[in-house]
């Protein structure tokens, strides 16, 4: 047994299916709603407060954020990697395998969310004064521009950001940057419809100077 708490691979796994567990999904279904079949079909917070409302949007952003730190807090515990002397490469791999999870989740056939609040939560167990920092910055995103993308893609990018400068653990920033990656990835969408809309408006500019 205590060789099992200490193997990483052991750690990896679990964390991956803790991730995947679709909390949005599921509080939806408890509500008679499909989450995948409304809105953008995201099983995300932002998505699930359209379908469900603003406090049941926030309380799946807070479930995400919870599943994903809960992984990464256990795997550091003295009786699991903690033990180990240099605990840092697996617990990165720890966090990263939660937000793999939750993006690709076995339970819906590998269609899941975003992993924005995932990434926020493995920072919030990894490193909490980042996790204030990234939260800071997507209300600030949000703010601005009104747009949930802006704000998340300014978070998880600010963490790496944050994560580099600060001169953290290698394997941390090695985490941060893979989800980063990810989680970019899986706003490629949002990210050519805010290219549109911003083609859009200055051609709407260009006519309107003409006119």
């Amino acid at each position: 047994m205590d060789t099992l708490l200490q193997s990483a691979p052991a750690w990896w796994v679990a964390a991956y299916l803790m991730g995947a567990i679709p909390m949005g999904v599921l509080l939806a279904r408890a509500r008679g709603i499909d989450l995948r079949t409304v809105g953008s079909g995201n099983i995300g917070a932002t998505n699930a407060a359209r379908a469900l409302g603003t406090k049941l949007g926030l309380v799946v952003f807070a479930l995400d954020v919870l599943k994903a730190a809960t992984p990464v807090w256990l795997a550091s515990s003295s009786w699991a990697l903690g033990q180990l002397d240099d605990p840092s490469w697996p617990l990165g791999g720890v966090a990263f395998m939660t937000v793999v999870g939750h993006i690709f989740p076995v339970y819906l056939r590998f269609r899941g969310g975003k992993g924005v609040a995932c990434g926020l939560g493995i920072f919030v167990a990894l490193d909490p004064p980042v996790a204030l920092a990234a939260m800071v910055m997507y209300v600030q995103g949000l703010v601005l521009t009104r747009t949930s993308a802006v704000g998340s893609l300014t978070a998880v990018t600010s963490i790496c950001l944050c994560m580099l400068i600060a001169d953290k653990p290698d394997a941390y920033v090695a985490a941060a940057l893979a989800s980063s990656a990810l989680i970019w990835v899986r706003h490629t969408s949002n990210i050519k419809g805010l290219i549109a809309e911003a083609k859009a408006r200055k051609r709407a500019q260009r006519a309107d100077g003409a006119a």
